[in-house]
């Protein structure tokens, strides 16, 4: 999911200029590696930091007059951009606001501007109380990204705490709501990952949030610390500091590292394949799904592949993660990506199934 970016606000003087100068206010070959959490991409022809609706239809307006394309982002903490850059308008989403609603039955409404740091805003949703987010933790990114990812971890998926989202329609140039129900959520994807969505980008979420919630601790890994640390009846500030505990000791520093943290989805397969796979690889968990069965694929780079901690030159494996490839640094993205293909056809080889990538790829390699 995409926190990772620094915030470009030093590109908006005291006031927008007139639409006839809209050109002056976008920044020309800013190099995007330092934007993402993975560190590696060539320059963007056009960058803009968008603080509000208005600076928005000016990037779109400006994108559709030179005919070039644009792509959005947040945190850069769910992408891989091309070694030759963007040729086309970067959008960096730096939209800030946040407030709460209390409703009634102990029910808050809290809606976020797409810009807002997503851990930052779990832990203000901790700090007062509400349940819905909290094993959402030390999540990198920015809550715009929060529903294009349908960003899940620890037994939570954000969808279900999602009461709408607000986006911009580029055909249109108009704000619409779409409830939870119209965004398509599913593992890992939603519709502003289609076709479908492809015009539509996230301005605000709102979140329907809980005083007197119930915590979710079914996790293995939820349950082990539990189990370790002899605590029965954690609160609610605990279980956000445990799967911060869990994500520290698991997955690589992004302050150390470049990582997008875990690279590849778990596949779902058939039942029959399943089946099959559990014959040669009997100690293989296996998850029900929606459609067949959900494979943990670190489960496989760690004990049939032993993938983990595995390096090529920049580039490896995490020692502690084996979905985590990491940047040690000097990697370039074709680096990564040629790295990342070689799990692929290894997985594909050894087990016969397909994995797919969990990060997006922007930009020309």
């Amino acid at each position: 999911m995409t926190g990772g970016g620094t915030h470009l606000r030093h590109l908006f003087r005291s006031s927008l200029p007139p639409v006839n100068s809209v050109q002056n206010i976008f920044e020309k070959h800013t190099l995007l590696a330092p934007l993402t959490t993975m560190r590696v991409g060539g320059p963007a022809r056009f960058l803009l930091s968008v603080r509000n609706i208005h600076d928005l239809k000016k990037g779109i307006l400006f994108a559709k007059e030179k005919k070039v394309p644009f792509f959005v982002l947040g945190g850069g903490s769910n992408i891989i951009v091309g070694d030759r850059g963007f040729s086309g308008l970067v959008l960096k989403m730096d939209m800030r606001s946040i407030s709460f609603e209390d409703i009634q039955n102990g029910k808050t409404f809290v809606t976020v501007s797409a810009g807002e740091n997503w851990d930052a805003f779990v832990g203000e949703t901790v700090a007062r109380g509400l349940y819905g987010v909290e094993n959402l933790s030390h999540i990198p990114g920015t809550v715009g990204a929060a529903p294009v990812q349908n960003i899940g971890a620890y037994g939570m998926e954000v969808k279900n705490s999602i009461l709408w989202v607000e986006v911009f329609d580029t055909n249109t140039m108009r704000t619409k709501k779409l409830a939870r129900d119209e965004c398509a959520f599913s593992y890992r994807d939603s519709i502003f990952k289609q076709d479908e969505g492809k015009n539509l980008i996230v301005t605000n979420v709102c979140f329907l949030l809980e005083r007197d919630g119930s915590l979710n601790t079914g996790y293995k890994d939820v349950q082990d610390y539990l189990h370790t640390h002899s605590m029965r009846d954690p609160s609610l500030s605990e279980i956000r500091d445990i799967v911060v505990a869990i994500r520290k000791s698991k997955l690589p520093d992004w302050n150390m590292y470049g990582t997008v943290g875990s690279f590849f989805k778990n596949p779902v397969i058939s039942l029959e394949k399943a089946n099959e796979l559990k014959k040669r690889f009997s100690e293989m968990p296996l998850f029900p799904a929606k459609d067949g069965v959900k494979i943990p694929i670190a489960w496989i780079l760690d004990h049939v592949l032993l993938w983990k901690g595995k390096s090529d030159g920049p580039v490896g494996v995490f020692s502690c993660h084996s979905l985590a490839i990491i940047n040690h640094g000097g990697a370039t993205a074709v680096d990564i990506t040629m790295f990342a293909k070689k799990i692929q056809q290894d997985v594909l080889k050894k087990t016969g199934i397909s994995i797919e990538p969990e990060v997006s790829f922007v930009g020309e390699f």
